[in-house]
């Protein structure tokens, strides 16, 4: 956060025009102990004690609040940000993947499958090939169907093909991505830890 913002905060929050002007505003900080709390807050009733096999998971609240997260506890907060209608948080995991949930500015209100076809379509724009499509899934608050989709990276001798695993979900006011990129040639590795964050989100 910018030493403008962090005063604008002591006075009660940001006036509306602070908010519009990256000089003065900033909603994307670094992600360190401190910073951390800007994005996300406790929400002890998705927490639950490690069970072996399973670790010990946390609940949170991210996205402004949008969003309850069952997450396991060795996670580590990568980045975020809180800009309205765009924010986002991205973690890894010691298990060789990212978890990240994106915001897309869409009315939640909308048919659901111009939702469907408005991501497939953001989705190619940008060069991903889906290989995977609209695979009805349950969370634990909201409606979601699951993707699977390929993306070409460039790399040092030759470009690499990242693989992720993505939702999509609208719950009753916001629509979200939840993209889990992953090594190796599917999730099954990590399947029975991402079980418990994905049955258990509530896109409110």
């Amino acid at each position: 956060m910018t030493l403008a913002a962090q005063v604008l905060c002591g006075c009660g929050g940001p006036s509306e025009g602070a908010t519009k002007n990256r000089t003065f505003y900033d909603w994307t900080v670094a992600t360190g102990d401190a910073g951390a709390k800007e994005f996300e807050e406790r929400y002890p009733p998705l927490d639950l004690a490690p069970q072996e096999p399973s670790p010990e998971y946390v609940g949170v609240t991210v996205l402004r609040r949008g969003i309850h997260l069952s997450k396991p506890k060795n996670w580590l907060l990568r980045d975020a940000s809180n800009q309205p209608g765009q924010a986002y948080v991205g973690y890894i995991s010691p298990n060789a993947y990212s978890f990240a949930i994106y915001e897309r500015p869409e009315y939640a209100g909308d048919p659901w499958r111009d939702m469907l076809k408005r991501y497939e379509d953001d989705a190619q724009a940008v060069g991903a090939k889906i290989t995977g499509k609209r695979v009805p899934i349950a969370v634990g608050v909201g409606q979601g169907r699951a993707y699977s989709v390929e993306r070409s990276v460039e790399a040092a001798k030759r470009p690499l093909t990242s693989r992720s695993r993505e939702y999509l979900v609208r719950g009753n006011s916001r629509v979200v991505v939840v993209q889990v990129v992953y090594e190796g040639d599917d999730l099954s590795q990590v399947n029975p830890e991402l079980l418990r964050v994905i049955d258990t989100l509530e896109v409110l």
